[in-house]
């Protein structure tokens, strides 16, 4: 039987001990391509239950990737993350992408660009972009 292309993907996320490098993030973002809407769609359903490695990774690989459903994943992502750092990266891939997300997300985003600044990340600026555009 064929994996499905969302199992690919996971199996190529890997986890907490499985190597990341420039490949693997090729290769995950590569394989998006097989997504049908559906499995889109699970992956958003699902993506708050990977560990903050594999969420981590997931933004990288979806938003490199830039195609129909990143903006869904990384939106989930950037609204309900635990982790600042996965937060992060889910901003700069947004901002990346120019995607405007709706106004209702200003809280989320002021709360992110205050814990970024405070650690003084340059992904902060990222975060203020996509800020501005909601004015």
């Amino acid at each position: 039987m064929n994996e499905s292309a969302l199992g690919e993907f996971e199996r190529l996320l890997g986890n907490e001990t499985s190597p990341w490098f420039e490949y693997n993030l090729e290769m995950a973002s590569e394989s998006l391509h097989k997504f049908s809407d559906e499995e889109w769609r699970d992956l958003q359903s699902r993506v708050l239950s990977y560990s903050a490695c594999v969420q981590e990774r997931c933004a990288e690989a979806v938003g490199d990737f830039a195609g129909n459903g990143s903006a869904g994943v990384l939106t989930t992502l950037l609204a309900s993350t635990p982790y600042l750092d996965v937060a992060a990266i889910s901003a700069s891939q947004l901002d990346d992408m120019e995607i405007e997300l709706p106004v209702s997300m200003l809280g989320r985003l002021q709360q992110i660009l205050n814990q970024l600044t405070a650690q003084g990340s340059t992904r902060a600026e990222d975060v203020q972009r996509l800020i501005a555009l909601l004015k």
